[in-house]
């Protein structure tokens, strides 16, 4: 009985607690959803610890990360302390044009140059591109330093056959450069440009070796190639600067590079630092390059046909075309036909690996060359004469190629046509001079053609080269077609422009209207 009328209570008892507990885990989970949003203090939303935590944990992680390439970043920036005081900016002041005084036009040419010292002598030289200081006396050439100091050379020497300058600075002051060993690159190395593009001087561009050997046909007037290629950025105004390795060593000097409008395309030119360095201390010593020749004509191009035609398993090496009489290599038993394999126990790669070692070679000199003759190799000594001739053959290809209009020296604005009223344009340099058979260049956009219908058809012509705008400078075509496209058609137009008449350059303007 006792248990039968305690059943109620306890069911009841039960029910009571149920609610209870109930509400406890229901309120509970409100303030649990309510603990989920972000609290707001004065409007403005407190952080997540538990974003914040995880958030705080990865930056933790990466940190850690980095540790593992800290010496790797501290290289670079090692590498730029150390070479950038040796960096100097160069400014030319040109002058092109006919021979009158009024018909000349004075012109800056820009570009980079290391300071480095040379076995030949003492003191601090300043070694560059051929192209930046050519034609601009000594007076006329500013040296900008690191530090913002500006000097003038006391002298300087040219060898256009490897684009090479070298400024001597007569001082020991400086901060030199040090010299790589070029041959020691391989391909997918680092390496550091160093320069002034587009004028902000004292930058640096990271990026590696892409490829070893390369000859370009573009660049006809040089002789001496056996570029670097680099993807590190070279622009307008890197010409002269140097290329160095991740000791802080120059293995090159910037020169070139492959671009459809200019700019960098990832594809740069060094000149290797052995055969600059080697033409500075013969410039110094001796105020020329002499260069050692074998007394033979090389192909330009070895196909792999032509190898296996001559029972080789690949085209390498240089192929003889010609032998010249009375030479080291006619003495020395090479003949037209041959395949040049070693020199000096050294595999040639191609006709430019060949050239360069043998021009670096004492004239005088013997020298221990290996070729390919009758499907089997010949060992053979022949005596380094002076080189008096190209070692290359031209070529039908080379001529062509070098009107192609894909290189640019980095310091030269881009040659692309442009057109405004009419007029197509041309940045006026070197290859639109020859091709117009205009005399030595000043700056400017050249007209290349004009339609019957322009408006400046009765003022201008093809070959005029336009210098300015209402006054404003024109030094590129796409300079020329930006300002007459802007211009207001109901405002006069004030044009300067150079024309050549009777092989002298007149400077004239015309007014319209």
């Amino acid at each position: 009985m006792t248990s039968r009328n305690s059943s109620p209570f306890l069911i009841a008892a039960t029910l009571l607690l149920g609610i209870v507990v109930g509400i406890a885990v229901d309120r509970g989970a409100f303030l649990s959803a309510q603990s989920a949003k972000p609290r707001q203090t004065d409007g403005v939303p407190v952080r997540n610890t538990t974003q914040a935590s995880g958030q705080d944990a990865v930056f933790e992680q990466l940190a850690r990360q980095y540790e593992q390439f800290h010496h790797v970043n501290r290289t670079f920036e090692m590498v730029a302390r150390a070479i950038a005081p040796s960096v100097v900016h160069i400014v030319a002041e040109k002058t092109g044009g006919g021979t009158g005084k009024k018909s000349r036009t004075r012109y800056e040419e820009t570009g980079s140059g290391v300071i480095v010292r040379s076995e030949a002598a003492k003191g601090l030289y300043v070694l560059t591109n051929n192209h930046v200081v050519v034609n601009a006396s000594a007076a006329k050439i500013t040296i900008s330093l690191q530090d913002g100091r500006t000097l003038r050379p006391q002298r300087y020497w040219l060898d256009a056959k490897a684009d090479i300058a070298v400024l001597s600075l007569g001082r020991d002051d400086l901060p030199a450069a040090r010299f790589g060993d070029s041959d020691e690159m391989t391909v997918g190395q680092w390496v550091l440009a160093l320069g002034s593009p587009y004028g902000l001087t004292h930058s640096v561009s990271q990026g590696i070796i892409s490829a070893q050997g390369r000859h370009l046909d573009e660049l006809s007037d040089v002789e001496n190639q056996d570029f670097l290629q680099t993807d590190a950025a070279i622009n307008p105004g890197n010409s002269g600067g140097p290329l160095v390795n991740m000791k802080g060593q120059v293995i090159g000097i910037n020169n070139s590079i492959a671009s459809q409008n200019g700019g960098n395309d990832g594809v740069g030119f060094s000149i290797p630092s052995n055969l600059a360095r080697w033409i500075m201390n013969e410039l110094i010593a001796h105020g020329e390059v002499r260069r050692g020749g074998l007394g033979v004509d090389l192909h330009t191009e070895f196909l792999q046909e032509d190898a296996q035609s001559m029972g080789m398993e690949r085209a390498r090496g240089a192929w003889v075309v010609k032998v010249h009489p009375n030479s080291g290599a006619a003495e020395g038993g090479v003949r037209g036909g041959d395949v040049i394999l070693k020199y000096k126990g050294v595999e040639v790669h191609d006709l430019n690996h060949l050239i360069n070692m043998v021009s670096m070679t004492p004239i005088g000199q013997s020298a221990e060359i290996l070729v390919w003759r009758d499907r089997k190799s010949i060992p053979m000594t022949v005596k380094i004469g002076a080189r008096t001739e190209p070692a290359a053959a031209p070529s039908v290809e080379s001529e062509i190629s070098a009107g192609r209009g894909l290189l640019r020296r980095p310091n030269r604005p881009a040659e692309g046509p442009s057109i405004a009223l009419g007029l197509e344009f041309a940045t006026l340099n070197e290859e639109t001079r020859r091709a117009l058979k205009l005399p030595e260049p000043s700056r400017g956009a050249a007209i290349t053609k004009v339609t019957p219908d322009s408006p400046l058809a009765a003022f201008l012509k093809p070959q005029d080269v336009i210098t300015s705008i209402d006054g404003q400078a024109i030094r590129t075509a796409e300079e020329a077609a930006k300002v007459l496209n802007d211009h207001a058609a109901r405002d006069p137009l004030v044009i300067g422009f150079d024309r050549v008449a009777a092989g002298v350059v007149e400077r004239r303007s015309v007014r319209i209207p």
